[in-house]
């Protein structure tokens, strides 16, 4: 009997703990319902940052010096010798802010202390705000081997860009200007990239450009034979502005020589502006064999590791036409230069779509040269000239341009987005206004030697181009880079 009441209470202390179990259990499923219906407190840390703004600076471009010539010392076949001199002209706003030329050193220009230097523009910090300050510079030139107009902005020193343009084919010569305004060495890798892929070039790499001067690159002794090449410039330490020379001689007359600037980065859509036809003409897009530089054609590179296709489509300025489009299929690290067809004479818009990122820009020349000698025997110069028109970045509201001497300079704006555009323009104390339709384009003529201040100009592309008997050359009109931005840090 005592076995079975020790049982029973034993029974009884273990429902006893097992109800409490339970219990306790209830109370925790109760409170984690009750959690769950219950707004929890919200608790966000951010990381610790600092918004930086970068000590104020005076703007600085670089124009790239005079023209120049391979082989003119006889003395030194290889030197780089200057072929006169170039104007520049330069300004900013407000217009009494003082700009100051500086010439660059440049010893790879045996007639640099004759004909000039590349300079260096610059104002004080504070003068002028970002992307107010602008120079441009222009040369005629007739020798027996270089002959031409050729015409160049001057431009900010960068750590990257892209020079589509040029050719070292038979009769074709390239030179790769590297400028270096700043205070530091910079080292800098160009790399060339042609029609059967990137040149090997170890030559090229670890380039050393002193502070403060100009190193000059014979583009065939990089790349020789090239009909196709473009130019991926990078630096590190100090920033460069890089330009490239392209002169050609059709038999034993010269055939036009431009100074080709830095085209946009690599991008899916490219827009390039005042693409100036002089006379009617061209091959059919289809014909892959099409040789020389008398017809207008658009070059291009698909920079990443994928293939990419590209719509081409050409639409003229003045708004005639449904215009046309050319489809292209690019290989990756493949340059392919595309006719563009039959077209009259006049200026287009070409915009540029992809499904991946690519370089552009486009050439054009005044005609085919004529091989002819005076009565006296002697050269009577270029029967035609070239210009590779490049693709150009979207302004900001406001910007300066400097509009060197030259023949019938003309401000081309091309307004890619849907809603129309006023731009207002002055110049000589004239203010204008031309108004640009959704996807169009305008164009209004300027005064040479002149500087033109822009103002809602925003996402607008902008080209300057110059165009007479036997004379073509344009450049782009950028915004002002980066560097003046405020930055946000975050401390590790």
């Amino acid at each position: 009997m005592a076995d079975k009441l020790t049982l029973a209470r034993t029974a009884v202390r273990i429902g006893a703990r097992g109800l409490a179990v339970l219990a306790v259990a209830g109370v925790g499923v109760g409170a984690l319902a009750a959690a769950a219906l219950v707004p929890w407190p919200e608790h966000r840390a951010e990381a610790p940052s600092l918004v930086v703004e970068p000590a104020e600076t005076g703007q600085l471009r670089v124009c790239p010096g005079p023209l120049l010539s391979i082989g003119e010392d006889p003395t030194a076949a290889t030197t780089a010798t200057s072929v006169g001199s170039a104007d520049v002209t330069s300004g900013a706003m407000p217009p009494d802010a003082d700009v100051t030329e500086t010439p660059l050193a440049a010893p790879d220009n045996s007639r640099a202390d004759a004909d000039g230097a590349p300079l260096a523009l610059t104002t004080e910090p504070g003068a002028v705000d970002a992307g107010m300050l602008a120079g441009a510079q222009s040369q005629t030139v007739t020798r027996e081997g270089l002959s031409g107009f050729a015409a160049a902005s001057c431009t900010e020193a960068v750590a990257e860009s892209w020079l589509v343009g040029g050719a070292t084919d038979v009769g074709r010569t390239g030179l790769v200007l590297l400028a270096n305004p700043t205070a530091v060495a910079a080292t800098v890798d160009v790399r060339v990239i042609g029609e059967t892929g990137r040149v090997d070039a170890p030559s090229a790499l670890g380039i050393i450009v002193p502070p403060g001067s100009q190193r000059v690159l014979s583009l065939a002794g990089l790349a020789p034979n090239l009909v196709s090449p473009v130019v991926h410039v990078t630096s590190t330490g100090g920033a460069i502005a890089a330009s490239l020379e392209h002169s050609v001689i059709e038999g034993l007359t010269p055939a036009g020589v431009e100074l080709v600037g830095p085209t946009a980065m690599p991008a899916t859509t490219q827009v390039i502006p005042g693409f100036v036809v002089p006379s009617d003409g061209g091959v059919a897009p289809a014909d892959d064999h099409a040789e020389g530089d008398d017809f207008p054609a658009v070059r291009l590179l698909a920079t990443g590791e994928e293939p990419v296709q590209v719509s081409v489509g050409i639409v003229s300025e003045s708004g005639g036409g449904d215009g046309s489009t050319v489809d292209v299929a690019l290989e990756p690290g493949l340059v392919t230069d595309v006719p563009l067809g039959e077209l009259d004479a006049g200026e287009y818009t070409i915009r540029l779509d992809g499904d991946g990122p690519f370089v552009a820009a486009a050439r054009a020349t005044t005609g085919v040269p004529e091989q002819q000698t005076d009565p006296d025997g002697a050269d009577p110069g270029a029967s035609v000239d070239l210009a590779w028109t490049t693709a150009t970045v979207p302004l900001i509201d406001t910007a300066v341009v400097a509009v060197p001497r030259g023949p019938s300079p003309v401000l081309h704006l091309a307004n890619p987005d849907g809603d129309e555009v006023e731009v207002r323009y002055t110049a000589d104390g004239d203010e204008r206004s031309i108004t640009i339709p959704g996807g169009g384009a305008a164009s209004a003529d300027l005064d040479a030697q002149s500087v033109v201040e822009l103002s809602g100009v925003a996402g607008v592309h902008a080209t300057v181009t110059f165009s007479g008997d036997q004379a073509l050359a344009s450049f782009a009109v950028q915004p002002p880079g980066p560097l003046d931005t405020p930055i946000r840090v975050y401390p590790r």
